[in-house]
């Protein structure tokens, strides 16, 4: 069997239409969609259900696409130990995680990762916790970064990388107090900023603010500096992983705040697929980061 009318058929399920897998895969329409009229004359059986919106499994369809993901981690499994020599780290690996995880954890580590893996390519790309289990599932990643209390998504090896600590901040002008914990109802009052839902603290504070004001629709924001900015200009007050304005707080551009009382402790999780092969290249880079000290008390 060509292998590669399984990643077509793979591509078409997760995109949940042949048009969208066409054009992540390079592909012109007719080319996946003979993909799969040729699975189902092998198996003898329609492999998706089509309807106005798209497409989706059948029955068989979901069967096919299980293993299916097994034949293609064997064949890459194969093909890395056929060209790998001794095993050495080589080729590349892709890692999902937060922004601000890629940004101020994961950027410093590229040089390292280089110098100690001359032949691993290493590629980051920002990504929420549901994004970034949805590409460990799909294979359109190797590795992921979490920021979350705590995660337990089946099918996935977790290491818990430490706390990572918070910052409540606002424009160095502000009126709020220093020197308690700010109530969410102060917090409302005084325009929180949000990153775009998925982050789990952001949400976790928006729940905060719901409860006491339910009426409230604190504005989201999808980049860190574009909200550390607003929060500079005095629009308002956010919450953030300290590592992420630790350069704006010790040049008085931002000042901390005490956050409100009950906020969970945000750990970083690394995560790998239980059942799939880790190449060489994978595994050394899951090692380093592990090694690494990433957590900030």
């Amino acid at each position: 069997m060509d292998t590669r009318l399984l990643s077509s058929f793979l591509t078409v399920v997760r995109a949940g239409g042949i048009t969208a897998a066409a054009a992540e895969l390079g592909f012109v329409q007719s080319t996946v969609t003979t993909h799969i009229q040729a699975l189902e004359r092998m198996v003898g059986t329609p492999l998706l259900d089509r309807h106005p919106g798209g497409v989706s499994p059948t029955r068989a369809g979901s069967l096919l696409a299980e293993h299916a993901q097994r034949i293609l981690d064997l064949e890459e499994r194969m093909f890395t130990e056929l060209t790998t020599a001794a095993a050495a780290p080589t080729g590349p690996v892709r890692v999902c995680a937060p922004e601000s995880v890629c940004a101020y954890r994961l950027a410093p580590l590229v040089p390292e990762v280089r110098t100690r893996f001359p032949d691993v390519s290493l590629s980051l790309f920002p990504a929420d916790t549901r994004t970034a289990l949805t590409a460990l599932a799909d294979r359109r990643a190797d590795l992921a970064l979490m920021l979350e209390p705590s995660v337990h998504p089946p099918g996935v090896d977790l290491v818990d990388l430490g706390a990572q600590r918070l910052s409540l901040v606002a424009a160095a002008t502000t009126g709020l107090p220093r020197h308690r914990p700010i109530t969410p109802a102060e917090l409302s009052a005084a325009d929180i900023l949000l990153l775009e839902k998925g982050c789990s603290y952001s949400d976790e504070l928006a729940g905060l603010i719901a409860a006491t004001d339910p009426t409230a629709t604190p504005p989201r924001f999808g980049g860190i500096e574009t909200l550390k900015r607003c929060v500079a200009a005095g629009l308002g007050v956010t919450l953030l992983p300290t590592v992420t304005v630790a350069d704006e707080l010790a040049d008085g551009r931002l000042v901390e705040l005490r956050p409100p009382a009950g906020l969970a402790s945000q750990h970083l999780w690394l995560a790998a697929p239980s059942s799939r092969w880790r190449s060489p290249a994978v595994r050394a880079v899951h090692a380093t980061l592990r090694e690494t000290t990433l957590p900030v008390s």
